[in-house]
């Protein structure tokens, strides 16, 4: 039942001179260190130089996954502005932290509190994958007047997994071991605290979706077309979240897409870090007219029928 929850959960999932004092640009050379949050400390790599004025990229990822998820996309972001990405507490080379609940809004804290401590400085443009697109989306309604762009890849919706448990037959949810029941009770924190934010924007928002879907990949392939037409409804919800919203298919990838397509995840947060500085203009001109809901139920629709024929065959 833990692969059931898999996409979903997302479990498919030159030294920094401490005594360096803040600056109004983040002009630092490249930066790979540990930084104390409080008792902890959290691994951070940056690399390339920000513009005048202009946003470094901070990239959060998906559930369990490290901050090497990033490594086909973070070199190329960092030839044209300056990119970070970290591990969040027990995951990569960041040391646990004392406490075993780690929810959205703590995550949030710590990474505020990292990046303070590590001297990066807003502006931002925020990216995140899977799980890490609901902590970017909380950060950015707790510090609206740090970040000016944002990425989504295959993020996760805070209605999305109550919706999935709901649909699931009778059988299949006394198949929950206690385990999966303790990961959805985390997960339900971190939910709530990002719906209670109620964060709506208009600050440029690419939503990249996954394009690749195999009935496997909802754990019961029964119910593969349910699973990705809720998936798909929670994109089109993910878009709607801006005024300057666009909504992509990544039509060779599955949830991974920062591994499948990586030049999609590149293009996008070049797209959205020149909308900050006014030289994208025509990117945003039609705003959210990118977006397709007929093809996107489309996508769950030939699912249904290739289980339809596989049963008649």
């Amino acid at each position: 039942m833990t692969v059931v929850l898999g996409l979903v959960l997302s479990v498919s999932a030159c030294g920094f001179q401490l005594g360096q004092t803040k600056t109004s640009e983040n002009k630092s050379p490249a930066l790979d260190e540990m930084i104390d949050v409080g008792g902890y400390r959290l691994h951070i790599n940056c690399a390339g130089v920000s513009a005048k004025g202009g946003p470094t990229v901070v990239m959060d990822a998906g559930g369990y996954d490290s901050s090497e998820t990033w490594n086909k996309v973070s070199p190329e972001i960092a030839k044209f502005t300056r990119v970070c990405v970290y591990d969040r507490a027990g995951l990569g080379k960041s040391e646990r932290q004392p406490n075993p609940s780690y929810p959205s809004q703590k995550i949030v804290n710590d990474l505020h509190t990292l990046l303070v401590n590590a001297h990066i400085v807003p502006p931002l443009v925020l990216v995140g994958h899977s799980f890490g697109g609901m902590n970017v989306r909380l950060y950015a309604s707790e510090f609206p007047q740090e970040v000016v762009g944002m990425v989504l890849v295959d993020s996760v919706h805070e209605d999305e997994m109550d919706r999935w448990i709901a649909m699931m037959p009778p059988e299949i949810k006394q198949q929950l071991t206690e385990a999966d029941k303790a990961q959805l009770a985390r997960l339900a924190v971190s939910e709530g605290q990002v719906r209670a934010a109620h964060w709506h924007t208009d600050i440029p928002l690419v939503v990249l979706t996954h394009g690749v879907v195999a009935p496997g990949d909802y754990g019961i392939p029964s119910m593969a077309a349910k699973g990705e037409a809720l998936r798909l409804e929670m994109q089109e919800a993910l878009a709607r979240l801006s005024s300057r919203s666009r909504q992509i298919m990544a039509e060779k990838s599955g949830h991974l897409i920062q591994r499948d397509q990586p030049q999609l995840v590149i293009n996008s947060v070049r797209q959205v870090v020149e909308a900050t500085t006014g030289s994208d203009r025509q990117f945003w001109l039609n705003k959210r007219t990118q977006v397709q809901p007929c093809a996107l139920r489309g996508l769950a629709e030939q699912i249904v029928g290739r289980e339809r024929r596989e049963r008649v065959s």
